[in-house]
């Protein structure tokens, strides 16, 4: 694809983002005040994912979608919301959207390649959804099946955004990332400005930290990929993954593609407690609808984090209700919040549910490998430090909270034993900040994993291995925010105990104060949003602005001096699909071809196993394949798959002339490839007589049937 073409791509895709971002704005002033342009951004591709869903449930093409945005501007415009008075001091929000997605951006376009890891599987469900947007998408890796034995609508939102935006599947899986990250950074960056006066840039740092094992291998002198890759695998037979290793190491998969919407939820359900009582009625059902539909998205985006987010949105609206009977006032609004927004959030993809048919978990199980203290601190150990500093206070005051850890020490669970204390410490805090609530849900999760795990086929060694895998990023994301705005909140209490202010951390006003406010300096020079005080006594606007200077430089720096993290695929582009070009240059020619065909195609290539470079063709064009990675659809379909009696025809297919057709029949294919890896794994003897060629070079040949 040519450069002027990828150019193209960015730009129509980031003018799709802001139409229907732009859209969706006006409707939340009234609920989120200063708020409603940054969430406008994660929410507005929310309400897109469910409304290009519903057009492929109903046959309408789902650039259809974008409609209801363009209606609301035009709409709205008209009625005067779209002013310049309306645009000022919001444009902030858009700078700090841009900056995370241009560093995302040069991050893909330096290691952009869909190769190693899940990428596969990432593009094979972005491509079936580009080429076929239908639902159920169909599954590339089975013929005649579809997704419904998985996730998919995160592929499902980023491939209608892809299809409105005019570009291709191979650009569009290195955009993905970009859009995660920055909405995911808005979303914090706004918790940040409601949560703290100073230092509302801190919680942005939950994306970007790394843990101490990280720390550990880098100082200890492994390599790059040794880090990578080592501090993720710190806890035996699991994966701890974090925000920026999902990113670097580019798998646009469900669990990284949740992660802006779980920073949406974590600033709705933030706001939501901060302002309740001061909202009127009409702002609590708003509210309570961008809680629905935020939580009600997550199941068909990634149904392991709505098992986290409904009991924390349950924590949540019960403590508001408790509040709201403790202090005498009438509850009925507390009580319409925890019916409702569950209720909503269910209603609003019921049709995913009805049609879901996956072998799903097989129950719950308890660990009997708790993992040892030290690769637990290695994981985690940044916050539990930070927490057990902030509720320091809290456990001398009240010691008989070290009793509660004695039950676990006697299971010989000791991590869960250090992960409570800081937990029931502060659930025995009377008045509860958004970040207590957060730090009490992220330390009870990691505690619980450490004694149960919900039982897949993942085999003896790796028993545990997804139940930690799963909830490692939304246990991060509560720890880390949490522990950020302790940070910041003790940062303000120390600079205003020695410039003779009053003592502050969580504000009911915070937000209306430094972090809160955007005015120019005497110099005339802007301030830097959330990077300081706005009084020139703490930090001028010049040093402000060098600041800013020096941050962007090490943010647009990093991806540059990082080492190749490709493996040698190559990079400087954002087709996916370009090392094929090089490496594989009879492959990329036959998958440019197959990629212009149209139709509901189904082929025929080799199987090879899972994580090699077997199922290519199917992922690299979204054309539905008799078996892609076995392992994989094992796990999705279980025993009633029969994937080992496909793996089975597929080989009679290539090697049994007689049984050639009949078995393409079988499955509804019309097209049968043969290239170097289908030589390699079968003695390939097919009835050329029964077939046509429709594509041939030196060493691909691409078959049809008479």
């Amino acid at each position: 694809m040519t450069p002027e073409f990828q150019i193209f791509s960015v730009i129509s895709w980031l003018i799709v983002l802001k139409i229907i971002q732009t859209g969706l704005w006006p409707v939340f002033k009234g609920t989120f005040k200063e708020y409603a342009y940054p969430v406008s951004y994660p929410l507005s591709l929310m309400l897109f994912a469910l409304f290009s869903w519903y057009a492929g449930i109903a046959g309408i093409p789902v650039q259809a979608a974008v409609i209801p945005f363009v209606a609301a501007i035009v709409y709205f415009a008209f009625k005067g919301e779209y002013s310049r008075d309306a645009f000022e001091g919001v444009l902030k929000w858009d700078l700090v959207f841009l900056i995370l997605f241009l560093f995302m951006l040069e991050v893909r376009y330096l290691n952009p390649s869909v190769s190693y890891a899940e990428k596969f599987m990432d593009h094979a469900f972005l491509a079936s959804v580009m080429r076929n947007p239908v639902v159920v998408p169909l599954d590339p890796w089975y013929a005649g099946g579809s997704l419904n034995v998985y996730y998919y609508l995160g592929h499902w939102m980023m491939g209608a955004l892809g299809l409105t935006a005019f570009t291709k599947s191979a650009i569009v899986f290195n955009l993905i990332l970009p859009t995660v990250l920055a909405n995911a950074g808005l979303s914090l960056y706004a918790f940040g400005r409601l949560m703290l006066k100073k230092y509302c840039w801190l919680p942005l740092a939950a994306l970007f930290l790394v843990n101490p094992s990280f720390i550990h291998l880098a100082l200890t002198g492994s390599d790059i990929n040794g880090i990578m890759w080592g501090s993720t695998r710190t806890i035996e037979g699991a994966i701890t993954e974090f925000p920026i290793f999902s990113m670097l190491w580019g798998d646009p998969h469900a669990h990284v593609i949740s992660i802006m919407n779980q920073c949406l939820f974590i600033f709705i359900m933030a706001f939501i407690l901060k302002r309740w009582s001061r909202m009127e009625w009409m702002e609590k059902v708003f509210c309570g609808l961008a809680a629905a539909l935020s939580l009600g998205t997550m199941p068909p985006v990634n149904s392991w984090d709505v098992l986290f987010y409904a009991p924390l949105f349950l924590l949540f609206a019960g403590y508001i209700l408790y509040r709201d009977y403790s202090s005498g006032v009438n509850i009925r609004n507390a009580l319409y919040f925890l019916v409702t927004v569950p209720v909503v959030s269910v209603l609003i993809y019921a049709p995913f549910y009805l049609m879901m048919d996956s072998a799903g978990i097989e129950g719950v199980g308890i660990v009997n490998t708790p993992t040892d203290i030290v690769p637990f601190m290695l994981v985690w150990g940044i916050f539990i430090v930070i927490l057990y500093a902030e509720t320091a206070r809290d456990i001398w005051k009240e010691t008989r909270i070290l009793i509660l850890a004695i039950p676990f020490l006697l299971l010989g669970y000791l991590s869960a034993a250090v992960a409570v204390i800081p937990a029931f410490a502060l659930i025995k805090r009377k008045n509860k900040s958004p970040a207590d609530l957060f730090a009490i849900a992220g330390l009870l999760l990691i505690t619980l994993v450490e004694i149960i795990y919900l039982k897949d086929n993942m085999g003896d060694t790796y028993y545990r291995m997804n139940t930690v895998f799963k909830f490692s990023i939304v246990a991060w994301l509560m720890l880390a925010v949490s522990s950020l705005y302790y940070i910041g909140a003790g940062l303000i209490r120390l600079y205003e105990r020695r410039n003779g202010g009053p003592d502050a951390g969580f504000s009911e006003e915070g937000d209306l104060l430094l972090c809160g406010r955007d005015e120019l300096s005497p110099s005339g020079v802007p301030e830097v949003p959330g990077f300081g005080s706005v009084s020139d006594s703490v930090c001028s606007s010049g040093r402000r602005t060098a600041l800013l200077v020096i941050v962007l430089a090490v943010i647009f720096a990093v991806p540059v001096i990082l080492p190749d993290m490709n493996y040698g695929y190559g990079g400087k582009t954002l087709d996916g699909t370009a090392w094929m070009k090089v490496q594989q240059p009879y492959d990329y020619d036959a998958v440019s071809f197959l990629n212009g065909l149209e139709g509901n195609l189904t082929i025929v290539e080799a199987e090879g196993g899972d994580y090699t470079y077997y199922s290519r063709i199917s992922s690299m064009t979204g054309i539905p394949s008799v078996i892609g990675m076995p392992f994989h659809e094992q796990m999705w379909r279980g025993d009633e798959g029969n994937v080992g009696a496909r793996m089975g025809d597929v080989r009679k297919i290539y090697e049994n002339p007689a049984d050639t057709v009949a078995l393409m029949q079988k499955y509804g294919a019309g097209l049968l490839y043969v290239g170097e890896a289908e030589r390699e794994a079968y003695d390939v003897n097919i009835p050329e007589d029964s077939l046509r060629v429709i594509f041939e070079n030196e060493e691909v040949t691409v078959y049809s049937l008479l």
